[in-house]
C-alpha cells in the first residue's frame, strides 16, 4: 500500500512536470505556427496588393498617355487654327484695303469677302477657345494622373521592400515549427503514458481502499452485532431480575395480606368468646 502510494505520488509529480513542459512547448509551437500563418497570409496579401497596384498603375499610365496624346493633338490643332487665323487676318487686311481703295466692282466683292472672313475668324476664335479649355482640362488630368502614378509607384516600392521581411519571417516560423512539433508530440506521448500508469496505480489504490472499507464495514457490522447481542442479554437479565423482584414483592404482599387476614381472624375470635360467657351467666 505504501509503495503504491509512493509510486502514485511519483507518477503524479512526473505527470505534472511533463504537462508543464508540454504546455511551454505547445505555446511556443502555437506562436511559431501563428508567425508562419501570418507571414504566409501577409505574402499572399502582398502579392494580391502588388497585382492590384500594378494593374492600377498600368491603367493610370494608359490614361496618362491618352491625355498626353490628346494634349499633343490639341496643341497641333491649336497651332493649325492659329495659322489659319493669321492667314484669315491677312486676307481680311487685304480685302479691307480693296474695299477702301479698289475699283467699285472690287469694293463690292471685297465687302462680301470681308463678311465671309469675319465669320471664318469668329469660328477660328471659338475653336481656339474650345481648344484652350480642353487643353487646360487635360493639363489638370495629366497632373492628377502623374501624381497618382507616383503614388502607386511608391506603394509598389513599399510592397517590394516588405516582401523580404515576410519571407524571412516565414522561414523562421517554418524552422521553429519543424523543431518544436516533434518535441511537442513526444511530450504529449510521454504525458499520456505517465497518465495511463498513474491511472492504473490509482485504480489499484482505489481497489485496496474499497477492500479496506469493506473489511472495516464487516468489522463494524460484527461489532454492532456483538453489541446488540450483549444489549439483548443485558435486557434479558434485567427483565429476569425485574421479574424476580416483582415476584418477591408479590409474595411479600401476599404473605403480608395473609398475616393480616390471620391476625384479623384471631382478634375476631378473641372478641366473640367473652360475649358468649356473659350470655351464659345471664342464663
Amino acid at each position: 500500500m505504501a509503495s503504491l502510494e509512493a509510486l502514485s505520488k511519483s507518477y503524479g509529480m512526473k505527470k505534472a512536470e511533463v504537462s508543464k513542459l508540454r504546455k511551454q512547448v505547445e505555446n511556443k509551437l502555437k506562436e511559431a505556427v501563428s508567425k508562419k500563418r501570418r507571414s504566409s497570409s501577409g505574402l499572399v496579401a502582398l502579392e494580391k496588393k502588388k497585382e492590384d497596384l500594378t494593374r492600377a498603375k498600368d491603367h493610370t499610365i494608359q490614361v496618362l498617355n491618352q491625355h498626353l496624346s490628346q494634349k499633343a493633338s490639341i496643341e497641333r490643332l491649336k497651332i493649325a487654327a492659329e495659322e489659319r487665323l493669321k492667314h484669315e487676318q491677312d486676307a481680311k487686311d487685304e480685302a479691307k484695303q480693296q474695299s477702301e481703295y479698289g475699283a467699285p466692282e472690287e469694293k463690292a466683292s471685297a465687302v462680301q469677302r470681308l463678311k465671309y472672313i469675319d465669320e471664318k475668324i469668329a469660328e477660328l476664335h471659338a475653336e481656339l477657345k474650345e481648344r484652350e479649355s480642353n487643353q487646360t482640362r487635360l493639363e489638370k488630368e495629366i497632373e492628377f494622373s502623374g501624381k497618382e502614378k507616383t503614388k502607386l509607384e511608391e506603394q509598389l516600392k513599399k510592397q517590394i521592400h516588405a516582401k523580404p521581411a515576410l519571407v524571412e519571417q516565414l522561414k523562421v516560423g517554418t524552422k521553429e515549427e519543424a523543431a518544436l512539433r516533434p518535441r511537442f508530440e513526444s511530450l504529449l506521448k510521454i504525458e499520456a503514458q505517465v497518465g495511463k500508469a498513474l491511472s492504473v496505480v490509482q485504480k489499484k489504490l482505489a481497489a485496496i481502499a474499497a477492500q479496506k472499507r469493506k473489511r472495516m464495514a464487516a468489522i463494524a457490522a460484527q461489532k454492532r452485532k456483538r453489541m446488540a447481542a450483549i444489549a439483548a442479554q443485558k435486557r434479558k437479565r434485567m427483565a429476569a431480575i425485574a421479574a424476580q423482584k416483582r415476584k418477591r414483592k408479590g409474595n411479600a404482599k401476599r404473605k403480608l395480606a395473609k398475616r393480616k387476614i390471620t391476625k384479623g381472624k384471631t382478634k375476631s375470635r378473641a372478641k366473640k368468646a367473652p360475649k358468649r360467657k356473659i350470655r351464659s351467666r345471664r342464663k
